[in-house]
């Protein structure tokens, strides 16, 4: 049973201490059987590990003991897309790194700078803004729903990471200064809906299609630097 399913004897036994599968012995035979219910069950369980669902969701799932496994699936599918755009922004870190390692030592590379050039959506991986401020704090930020951040972010839709580091060294090279701001995910909003918020104050609020991911980005960088060009105290053009 376990080479079948590719596990260890000693995974099988912790499932059954755990209450979630069973197995059955045959004239005290020393070893555990099981039948082709209980090997459909077993690759219910792994499939579920597999998404990295806890024992105690399992448990309660294979019971029926009242968890919405819809619920529960759209809860790992939000918290997939988080990861796959905190994976995609580390290799992007990475990748820039090794570009810089190929000219020139570690110790001659400007690592704040780099890290300023890439705005984190996942909270675990943000470097714009000190960690210790929370969401509701922070006078300079943009926030998105899941969804809308996926394809804002993504650099075949909305390119918006790219689009904002364009954005900022435009105005450095203008000599324009601007505060850091914080560019992130969050639960709190709807999925296709991005809030904007400038010293304290809203500034756009407005939902998105997500096949409108260049629009989206493209309003938010322009919103972002018309209210930079305004906090540089450059006047505006009518």
């Amino acid at each position: 049973m376990a080479a079948l399913y590719k596990i260890s004897a000693r995974t099988l036994r912790y499932y059954e201490e755990v209450g979630i599968l069973k197995s059955y012995r045959k004239n005290g035979s020393k070893y555990r059987e099981y039948d082709r219910e209980l090997c459909e069950r077993l690759e219910v369980i792994l499939l579920l590990r597999r998404l990295s669902f806890s024992i105690k969701i399992i448990e309660e799932l294979l019971k029926g003991d009242g968890v919405n496994f819809s619920s529960a699936l759209q809860e790992k599918i939000a918290d997939s897309a988080k990861k796959v755009i905190e994976a995609r922004e580390t290799n992007n870190l990475l990748r820039d790194l090794a570009q810089e390692l190929a000219h020139k030592p570690i110790t001659a590379i400007n690592a704040a700078e780099m890290l300023r050039e890439y705005v984190y959506l996942s909270k675990q991986t943000e470097r714009v803004i000190k960690m210790s401020l929370p969401p509701h704090k922070e006078k300079y930020r943009v926030a998105m729903g899941y969804a809308l951040a996926m394809e804002v972010c993504n650099e075949n839709s909305g390119d918006l990471l790219r689009k904002l580091k364009d954005f900022r060294l435009e105005m450095d090279k203008n000599y324009i200064t601007f505060p850091p701001i914080r560019v992130y995910d969050s639960e709190d909003m709807a999925q296709n809906q991005v809030l904007i918020v400038w010293n304290g104050e809203e500034v756009l609020r407005k939902d998105f299609q997500l096949e409108n991911a260049v629009t989206c980005a493209n309003e938010i960088v322009g919103q972002l630097k018309l209210n930079c060009l305004k906090y540089s105290g450059i006047p505006l053009k009518q």
